[in-house]
């Protein structure tokens, strides 16, 4: 009886909600994978649920966030294929296989540069196992959820911004303009952008102080890329510039207390904050890891850096942290293992997957949003 009354209760519910409630409050709550089951329900629902209006409503409320592993196959008849694993759930273990939708020949091939709402920039080489390829043949970006993908166009580009190795390398979204951009400094220190509406590159011309950059650590928070230079005219210290990407003027924001004792590991944004990996040297083999957060926000509010966590036991080599987990637990790569370790707690870390072979190429969101949303 109680589960008669059950059924009826959740019908009622139901036949109350309205379409705009659903298409509006629900549906961009939703995972990614998920919305695509709503396409059936009408012709209506299909070309809403494909708007450029649902997908970035359904982005406001996406951010769990997804390790990329591409397996380094040996097969020369196999296919490159991807893989992939929730960073808040990694117990759950990788998913099946799919295979790449663009030609890749080998696992070599390919290397994941960024990735910015749910679109990830592929770099592709013609690979020859005699010569170390020092440019791309392409850049893609692609959406691993939902298979598309665009080969941007080398109108405009220089050679360099198809260097395999740069200085930094970030995709972002510019509401004004309402554009995807992708920023290449190369190994000259000269920086380039290419739109995704125009399909063209540009360079920058105020790059006067991209010479002083030593570090490839950057994030990108508010309308501003943060860059983590390592300063070896100041008692080789880590500093800290942005690039506003509206004027494109450089900015130095803050000075770490950090010194070269400490190496980072990682700049990135965590909960609407500048954060950063510094590996900290002991006398022992073992090493600490420890979690800052910037607290000024680079218009004078704030007062430097808050140490958040810290982590220790780790060997020297073979360590990165990845994420930072809902629950303030640490996902880390290491020794050829995905691991779960609790910062608050001795050392100890929670094996996750040991297939490692298939190597970790990146991280980034599932969403809705096209890479060819700007094609007529």
């Amino acid at each position: 009886m109680k589960t008669h009354h059950s059924h009826r209760r959740r019908k009622a519910m139901a036949a109350e909600l309205s379409p705009d409630v659903v298409l509006f409050h629900i549906l961009p709550r939703l995972p990614a994978k998920s919305v695509a089951r709503f396409k059936s329900v009408s012709k209506g629902w299909r070309w809403f649920l494909t708007t450029p209006m649902f997908t970035n409503m359904h982005l406001h409320h996406q951010n769990r966030h997804k390790l990329l592993f591409i397996p380094n196959t040996t097969s020369s008849s196999s296919s490159c294929t991807f893989r992939t694993i929730d960073c808040e759930s990694p117990e759950d273990g990788l998913t099946t296989p799919r295979c790449l939708p663009f030609k890749v020949d080998s696992h070599r091939n390919v290397s994941i540069i960024t990735s910015f709402n749910g679109l990830v920039c592929v770099g592709i080489i013609k690979h020859d196992d005699n010569v170390e390829e020092e440019y791309y043949s392409d850049l893609v970006l692609w959406n691993p959820l939902t298979g598309e993908y665009r080969i941007l166009s080398k109108t405009n580009a220089h050679k360099e911004c198809y260097e395999t190795i740069t200085r930094a390398s970030v995709l972002y979204y510019t509401s004004s303009e309402d554009d995807y951009k992708l920023l290449r400094v190369t190994n000259s220190c000269d920086a380039y952008i290419y739109s995704l509406k125009s399909d063209l590159w540009r360079k920058i011309e105020s790059t006067e102080n991209f010479h002083r950059w030593i570090s490839n650590h950057c994030a990108l928070l508010n309308g501003k890329l943060y860059f983590l230079k390592h300063d070896e005219a100041i008692n080789k210290s880590h500093l800290v510039i942005s690039l506003d990407l509206k004027t494109e003027k450089l900015t130095e924001v803050t000075t770490l207390f950090f010194r070269d004792s400490m190496i980072c590991m990682g700049f990135t944004v965590l909960r609407g904050c500048i954060h950063v990996w510094m590996l900290h040297p002991s006398n022992s083999w073992r090493r600490k890891i420890e979690l800052w957060r910037m607290d000024w926000d680079g218009d004078g509010d704030g007062d430097g850096w808050t140490k958040v966590s810290a982590a220790c036991g780790y060997t020297w080599s073979t360590v990165q942290p990845l994420h930072l987990t809902a629950d303030g637990n640490w996902l880390m790569h290491y020794e050829e293992r995905l691991c779960i370790t609790d910062p608050n707690g001795p050392f100890k870390s929670t094996m996750v997957v040991t297939d490692m072979c298939a190597g970790i190429r990146g991280k980034y969101i599932e969403t809705l949003v096209s890479p060819n949303q700007y094609m007529k």
